[in-house]
């Protein structure tokens, strides 16, 4: 199949699009950036539908989101427990060291901030933050999540279908594109997690 033209894969998508929406939902409630991408991708090969990806991806988002803040609520003590907050903590203190003094802001910043708002949203709920406040701010940052992240996979698609038609060389092509994007984008984790630090030290210091 993958050595012939990209229209036997769209046309095989096409015919079990019901699926892949299903498996689209599960993935963003787990919150899959990737698959998002890929989505976009076969949007742009109009292989899915672009509306029915959009509003998908945002529900499944915002309602896996609300399922994670509400488990932060009922942490309580137990071995499991612990971990699960110890390691939130640990990466709320790494990358949004001024969640409890802005919990808006940080809320909506993780969402952009590679491997940040699982933990974001857990810690959320282990603090009681106004489930008003946290759902406000990441409901607005996953329209704008899911807008971004799809518009990505549809210029990849569409960058790609206009290089070749072989479903091979399109989905290496992809390949790359997804692998460079995540790699571009973990880059720029790394450097607001050192800025961010680095200002946080100079306050601290004047």
């Amino acid at each position: 199949m993958f050595e012939q033209s990209i229209d036997v894969f769209v046309h095989l998508v096409q015919g079990h699009r019901v699926w892949g929406y299903v498996v689209l939902f599960i993935a963003m409630m787990l919150e899959g950036e990737v698959l998002l991408i890929v989505a976009g991708m076969l949007a742009s090969l109009e292989a899915f539908d672009v509306g029915d990806v959009f509003w998908i991806a945002l529900v499944g988002v915002v309602l896996g989101n609300t399922m994670y803040y509400q488990a932060g609520v009922m942490l309580k003590n137990g071995k499991v427990a612990t971990r699960v907050i110890h390691w939130a903590e640990k990466a709320i203190t790494f990358f949004l060291p001024e969640f409890r003094q802005k919990p808006f802001k940080s809320i909506f910043i993780s969402k952009f901030i590679y491997g940040a708002n699982r933990a974001t949203v857990i810690m959320s709920g282990v603090f009681r933050i106004p489930f008003k406040l946290f759902f406000k701010a990441e409901f607005l940052a996953s329209i704008f999540w899911v807008i971004v992240y799809m518009s990505v996979g549809y210029f990849f698609g569409y960058a790609a279908i206009n290089v070749t038609h072989n479903a091979s060389r399109f989905v290496l092509l992809a390949l790359v594109f997804v692998l460079g994007f995540i790699l571009i984008q973990s880059l720029v984790t790394h450097r607001y997690e050192r800025n961010k630090h680095k200002k946080l030290e100079e306050d601290n210091n004047a």
